[in-house]
């Protein structure tokens, strides 16, 4: 966050989580505006989104959607 500049719009993506320290200093930034996501929600972006992405941005990070039929509960 040290090189952060104000007024800064930040996303972090972190694959293990953040911990409550991480999230209370988002959270309470004043000028810069900050975005945790974790690797979980990124990939939920990534797929929801995947059709409006140029081709470029598609071979950058090529996923596709895998569905399938699971017992239900």
């Amino acid at each position: 966050m040290a090189v952060l500049g104000d007024d800064d719009v930040d996303l972090f993506v972190c694959t293990g989580g953040f911990t409550k320290d991480a999230e209370a200093e988002a959270r309470t930034q004043e000028k810069r505006r900050i975005t945790l996501i974790s690797l979980e929600k990124l990939f939920d972006l990534w797929d929801e989104h995947y059709d409006k992405l140029t081709d470029r941005a598609r071979r950058r990070l090529p996923l596709r959607s895998i569905r399938f039929l699971a017992p239900g509960g």
